[in-house]
């Protein structure tokens, strides 16, 4: 009966500390919004535009928040699948800061978040 509950107390224990460590590494939306500017900006393909245009809606939300962006890399030499994928994560970075701003950011940027998803789906589209 001993052995048992000491198990039990063992998998508690991992499961609090792996729940913990799960959301210590967790990005804010702003992280999350600063991230996609990153690997937009790091991406080596045009897009037809569209990755140009997103990069310019997540330039005026950051404005709007007073979110200050860094200073992100230019464009390198890589294969289209890698730019893709940058893409791709940024898509997903914006629709998870989308959903967890605080609702003062929210009604600020929601707009230019969604356009910037757009502009994202058209790009991956296009390629």
């Amino acid at each position: 009966m001993k052995t048992a509950r000491t198990v039990y107390v063992k998998i508690l224990a991992v499961v609090i500390a792996l729940s913990f460590a799960a959301s210590v590494h967790a990005e804010t939306a702003r992280e999350e919004i600063a991230h996609a500017y990153k690997l937009l900006k790091s991406a080596d393909r045009a897009y037809g535009g569209h990755r140009t245009n997103a990069i310019h809606e997540l330039e005026v939300a950051a404005a709007d928040i007073g979110l200050d962006l860094g200073g992100a890399a230019g464009p390198g030499h890589e294969l289209q699948w890698k730019s893709d994928e940058k893409v791709s994560e940024a898509q997903k970075l914006l629709r998870d800061a989308r959903i967890k701003l605080e609702a003062r950011d929210r009604d600020r940027v929601t707009a230019h978040l969604q356009k910037a998803i757009e502009e994202l789906n058209a790009a991956l589209e296009a390629n």
